[in-house]
């Protein structure tokens, strides 16, 4: 079969090579590329392009060289031509370091050649039977596996970009980069012709790789949209403690200690100075009455018996613009499924700043069959973290410690970020870790910021102490931390 196909090939004529010439070869580096290429003996003035498999010609392409056409023209097959041309090229030990230059063409592949990339194919341009699959890349695809680099050369209209998608999709895009030619210029073949070899180098060199998800350079990178940090107005707080948007703070502590009225008091001073809105999922304490006195108690700076009924209709006014609550009905398993369902619509309606999980142990939480309890923990609470950045709300969960041994004295040992019931990653994920902190018998409570992830932008770890004034709901601070 080669026998018979080589004598369909005779040399290439003066005018050939002058067409040739006319693109941009050079006619003697051309024929040093031996290739093979000739006139087809029964079919006078047309180029005669052998492929090639293991050394042996297994098909022949004929066509025309036109002025103003890309390519060969009025192309026709003779024997197999159903495979990568200058397949061999992926057999060649000698090449097998070099990236590949893949084309939708033959003379761009000969062009590549001729500026020195022996390693070259071309596929044509109707190949993908499906709109995705590249039968001759799968077909190549046990010679194509080693290959570190692929650079993809199509022609640049609409029809080349959708290819260049489609081979990059098939050779796996990480290992992808698709050139861009120079003014003027649309494919490879243009290149030679306008700017010799030397341009199809440049144009090759400076081949940019294809966009890898995940994976960017700085430029590459937006700026991120300002995100400030803000403190609470605490005395001697915002040091340590200062919010920003889809941020995650935890906040712990022993039963008893202020952990509710803590965070209450933090997220009222929020709507007062600033007016940042605050959606509650508040779980051991019902809104009305428990969390409406006290939030009603913070706006007017008295208990709620001692209101009049103005003060408390200024109240709930405030509380209608500032607050809203996620209250699930007695058929509803508040899971935290659902908590980032509802909280995701309610999100988009109220704008809120921050929203609040109070406390984290009184959701539904079914682990999946085969998952470990701190493997959940630690699914769910990186699912907290991408809910707290996409909607670009501040997310505080406040968490239980696992059950301590009291001390000789009855006294509990004052927990930190490990000690978290379920897992050590609260201490591990959390952006801010706050542990509130009372001994038995005693009204002075310690508020102490054990873990700040960025000293700069979120404080620095420390601690203040004060005493809780429930005829104002706010902590009347007695040691501002100055002297630690």
């Amino acid at each position: 079969m080669t026998y018979l196909l080589q004598n369909y090939i005779k040399p290439l004529t003066p005018e050939m090579l002058a067409a040739f010439e006319a693109r941009g070869f050079d006619a003697e580096e051309f024929l040093a590329l031996n290739l093979g290429v000739g006139e087809h003996s029964e079919r006078p003035g047309r180029v005669a392009v052998p492929y090639r498999q293991g050394g042996n010609i297994v098909g022949i392409r004929t066509g025309t060289l036109q002025t103003g056409f890309a390519g060969l023209q009025e192309a026709a097959g003779q024997g197999d031509c159903g495979i990568l041309y200058n397949i061999d090229c992926l057999s060649d030990a000698t090449l097998a370091d070099q990236p590949l230059i893949v084309t939708d063409g033959i003379l761009e592949c000969w062009s590549a050649m001729a500026a020195g990339f022996r390693r070259c194919v071309a596929v044509p341009a109707a190949t993908a039977a499906d709109g995705r699959r590249q039968p001759l890349i799968e077909a190549a695809g046990h010679l194509l596996q080693g290959v570190p680099q692929f650079f993809i050369a199509t022609f640049d209209d609409e029809h080349g970009q959708r290819l260049r998608a489609n081979l990059a999709e098939a050779l796996g895009s990480q290992r992808c980069r698709w050139v861009a030619y120079p003014k003027g210029c649309s494919d490879l073949s243009g290149t030679l012709r306008t700017y010799k070899a030397r341009g199809v180098q440049e144009a090759i060199k400076r081949a940019k790789w294809f966009a890898m998800p995940g994976f960017y350079s700085m430029s590459e990178l937006p700026e991120p949209a300002p995100n400030p940090a803000y403190g609470t107005g605490i005395v001697g707080l915002d040091d340590h403690m200062r919010l920003r948007r889809g941020d995650l703070t935890i906040v712990s502590g022993v039963p008893g200690a202020g952990k509710t009225t803590f965070v209450n008091e933090v997220f009222c001073r929020l709507a007062k100075a600033r007016r940042f809105r605050t959606i509650w999922a508040s779980f051991e304490q019902r809104v009305k009455p428990d969390h409406r006195r006290n939030l009603r108690t913070f706006h007017a700076e008295k208990l709620e018996v001692d209101m009049s009924a103005e003060e408390k209709a200024a109240a709930d006014a405030w509380i209608e613009e500032q607050f809203r609550f996620l209250v699930p009905d007695d058929d509803t398993e508040a899971s935290l499924d659902w908590l980032l369902e509802t909280l995701g619509g309610a999100v988009t309606r109220f704008d809120p700043f921050a929203c609040v999980v109070d406390p984290w142990n009184a959701l539904e939480h079914t682990r999946p069959p085969g998952m470990t309890t701190t493997e959940y923990t630690g699914v769910s609470i990186e699912r907290i973290k991408r809910f707290a950045r996409k909607r670009r709300v501040h997310m505080l969960v406040v968490a239980h410690p696992t059950k301590l041994q009291r001390k000789p004295n009855g006294e509990y040992p004052e927990p930190n970020l490990w000690d978290i019931a379920d897992s050590a990653h609260w201490a591990n994920k959390a952006d801010l870790g706050v542990m509130v902190w009372r001994k038995t018998g005693q009204s002075e409570t310690e508020i102490a910021v054990v873990k700040s992830k960025f000293y700069n932008e979120l404080g620095r770890p420390g601690s203040i102490k004060g005493i809780f004034d429930e005829t104002k709901a706010r902590l009347t601070v007695t040691d501002d931390g100055g002297m630690r």
